[in-house]
């Protein structure tokens, strides 16, 4: 092999290593899901299984290197890479890079959430209401790092705040964009309003093509 093509083979290894290890993880995810579903719908005892999974993913660091994962240059706001998801728009998983900061205000997502750090800071505040609920109210805060994650049912309202680089795991039970209706919290306004998300989701699964970051 020259010299000039072993970068390219590390990566194209490396991408067949992270999609197995992608793979297996929301293998275990899904079945955790569907226990779930099972017996009425996920619980919080589910989303900590969910994120002690993903806390084994995210700790495999050699897969998930900056480079493959690129941030917004020089503004804030983020990339989400899609790793996975269903068929039916259920159970993805996201590399989400941020460059110099980003945040999201008090919101819902009518589904269970879970997020596990690997680089950098995110903030989450959580709140004491559900949206509709009039003005929410912090009841606590969790730094997500490496090492750590947060996990959230979909009823649960919490807020993002981000300073500086990072790059972590969102996992969500539906794909970003299906998340349809979901509500947050206008401050300026004073009144809960339909999210109309703008995240930029990059295609990034094996075998699908690949979605230039916007």
């Amino acid at each position: 092999m020259s010299g000039s093509n072993a970068p390219d083979q590390q990566a194209s290894d490396r991408a067949a290593a992270r999609a197995a290890a992608v793979a297996d993880a929301m293998d275990d995810i899904a079945k955790i899901d569907a226990h779930g579903r099972e017996h009425g719908g996920i619980d919080r005892a589910g989303i900590a299984r969910i994120k002690e999974r993903l806390l084994e993913l995210a700790a495999v660091e050699h897969l998930f290197p900056p480079e493959d994962f690129p941030a917004p240059d020089g503004e804030r706001g983020s990339f989400n890479y899609r790793l996975a998801q269903n068929d039916d728009g259920t159970l993805a998983l996201y590399v989400q890079s941020v460059g110099v900061g980003t945040s999201a205000p008090p919101h819902e997502h009518l589904t269970w959430a879970v997020i596990v750090g690997m680089r950098g800071q995110e903030l989450n505040r959580f709140y004491d209401c559900c949206a509709g609920e009039g003005e929410p109210h912090v009841d606590r805060e969790e730094m997500v790092e490496r090492g750590t994650g947060v996990a959230m049912l979909g009823h649960d309202i919490h807020s993002i705040h981000i300073e500086g680089a990072s790059t972590n795991f969102h996992c969500y039970g539906l794909a970003m964009e299906n998340m349809t209706g979901r509500r947050y919290w206008n401050a300026d306004q004073g009144e809960w309003l339909v999210f109309a998300d703008s995240s930029s989701i990059v295609e990034a699964r094996p075998g699908y093509p690949t979605t230039a970051a916007a």
